[in-house]
């Protein structure tokens, strides 16, 4: 066995333990850093394909980087890893929930391929952080803030409360939180016929998913009686319970 310890390294990102697993798997050609850290450059692509980990150029050349060893989503994935020339190691990673975010663990092994095996260990000691900040930039959940106010089918006066149109809204507010997209709503108490929803859908990029489900799905909206705006929003502080959950790069 060899006296070089595995490498261990763990961040938790911002998103459920599916999708953590669905982007980087099935998505991870979309944020791994092929330009520095593959073999064909920067306009090669990466993807895991029947039981295999390729990377392929835009010539029509391939690589096998490793072979799956490991395949059980959501919870964890392996496979061998050998990009290149290099010797075969053993790469294992591990989804885990923490709080509603998800700790991922990988753990690098197999140094005695190596003929120097510390100095291939400190090398990828360097390499995997630069994989694993894209990955979390990729797994980042999208944050929306749907910011509600008097459609033109709305009354111009009056309270929005008396009107049965209002109930078309609740129901969309409850098919949100049915698919466990609601973190909060409610009325702007301030500005009356205004108000804010955030949504939270899992994945990144999803402005789009979040504008048409405000557009269409809520019928208050599609009707006229309510406008809305869609933004992103970014969460800048979290429940105790989760900024103390141990994690970042270690």
């Amino acid at each position: 066995m060899s006296p070089v310890p595995p490498l261990r390294r763990e961040i938790i990102v911002d998103t459920d333990p599916v999708t953590a697993f669905e982007v980087f798997t099935t998505q991870i050609g979309r944020w791994w850093p092929i330009a520095d850290k593959g073999v064909f450059g920067a306009d090669a692509t990466v993807a895991f394909d029947d039981g295999q980990l390729i990377e392929r150029s835009a010539d029509g050349r391939s690589d096998l980087w490793g072979t799956v060893t490991r395949w059980d989503p959501p919870y964890a994935l392996a496979f061998s890893w050998h990009p290149g020339e290099a010797p075969t190691s053993h790469v294992e990673i591990t989804f885990a929930p923490a709080a509603d975010r998800t700790r991922v663990t990988v753990v690098h092994t197999g140094w005695e391929a190596y003929a120097d095996a510390a100095a291939a260990r400190e090398m990828y000691e360097q390499g995997w952080p630069t994989v694993l900040d894209r990955f979390d930039e990729a797994a980042q959940d999208t944050w929306v803030a749907l910011m509600h106010r008097r459609g033109p089918a709305a009354p111009e006066t009056g309270s929005l409360f008396e009107d049965p149109r209002l109930a078309e809204h609740a129901a969309f507010l409850g098919r949100m939180r049915a698919a466990g997209y609601l973190v909060m709503a409610g009325p702007m108490s301030d500005r009356a016929g205004e108000g804010m929803t955030i949504l939270r859908l899992p994945g990144p990029e999803q402005l789009g998913t979040a504008t048409r489900l405000a557009t269409e799905d809520d019928a208050s909206v599609a009707g006229g009686f309510l406008a809305v705006t869609v933004r992103h929003w970014h969460p800048m502080m979290r429940p105790y319970r989760e900024a103390s959950e141990p994690g970042g790069s270690g």
